[in-house]
């Protein structure tokens, strides 16, 4: 039986942490749109914005002149994009997402959970029998985290509603983008900006928070904190000035590539974390045989 949840929680976690990965797809629809653009000028990276490309009609938007018959390429990637975030944002638990799902730093966790349980009050503890249900070691943290937070302990309690805050934030910028990709710029255009919006607050605020939880956990939460950072950065920069700038499509990629792959970033990291215990046990075996 522990097998089995076992096994589940490591499915879980590595279908999370792939859907993290899978939004590096963007670039190669990007590429692709841009390759089959038919404007009358050629596409801009500098000058021209990302909807651009998802732009269902032809014709003149603002004061560019848009043709994407690829549009339809660009707006699934959109929503793909989106929806891995939100897969990998339900699916990855804060208990492994918190400590760049190193295993060790899971079960250390769930040791100090329990020991701030039995100093907690009586009301602040798991029963017993849930603590003989829980037999992995995901789920024993998911159980114990939780009683310690009942208790209050700001040891546990913070760390917890930081990484809780950044699978929020991840899903509301994984909404949001798919949004951008089912209502283009042409069509409803204050529902396409809110949801761009909501991708490069959410995405960028996200990766910030995880960077910082991570400080000392992995060598990859100082990029993944760059990304964040230079993302929220550019961020409030093209909300002041609304993008009114010489080349408001380089803005826009300073905005919007950084969490792509801030993201992909992380999801790396976790993917290849979860395979360390299984790769050291084949590597014993080996030794022994």
């Amino acid at each position: 039986m522990a097998a089995a949840e076992a096994s589940t929680d490591r499915i879980r976690h590595y279908l999370g942490a792939w859907s993290a990965v899978s939004v590096l797809q963007f670039f190669a629809a990007e590429a692709a749109t841009i390759a089959g653009w038919r404007g009358p000028a050629p596409y801009s990276r500098r000058l021209n914005f990302i909807s651009d490309l998802g732009q269902v009609s032809c014709g003149l938007h603002g004061t560019r002149e848009i043709c994407s018959p690829l549009h339809a390429l660009m707006d699934v990637s959109f929503v793909l994009q989106g929806v891995g975030m939100v897969i990998a944002a339900l699916l990855i638990t804060s208990a492994v997402l918190r400590v760049a799902a190193q295993d060790r730093a899971v079960l250390a966790q769930a040791r100090l959970s329990r020991a701030l349980v039995a100093r907690a009050p009586r009301t602040a503890r798991p029963s017993r029998a849930a603590g003989r249900a829980r037999t992995t070691p995901a789920a024993a943290a998911r159980g114990s985290l939780a009683a310690a937070i009942r208790s209050g302990h700001p040891a546990v309690a913070v760390p917890w509603a930081a990484t809780l805050a950044v699978r929020i934030l991840l899903g509301l910028a994984g909404t949001g983008v798919a949004v951008v990709g089912l209502v283009p710029q042409d069509s409803i255009e204050a529902v396409h900006l809110v949801a761009a919006g909501a991708y490069f607050v959410g995405g960028s605020l996200a990766l910030v928070v995880l960077g910082l939880l991570w400080i000392g956990r992995s060598a990859a939460a100082w990029p993944v904190l760059l990304c964040g950072g230079a993302s929220f950065v550019a961020t409030l920069v093209g909300g002041a000035v609304r993008l009114h700038v010489p080349e408001p499509g380089t803005l826009e990629r300073f905005m919007g590539y950084p969490i792509t792959v801030g993201i992909a970033l992380v999801g790396a990291v976790i993917a290849y974390r979860l395979g360390v215990p299984a790769r050291q046990a084949r590597a014993l075996r080996r030794v022994r045989a």
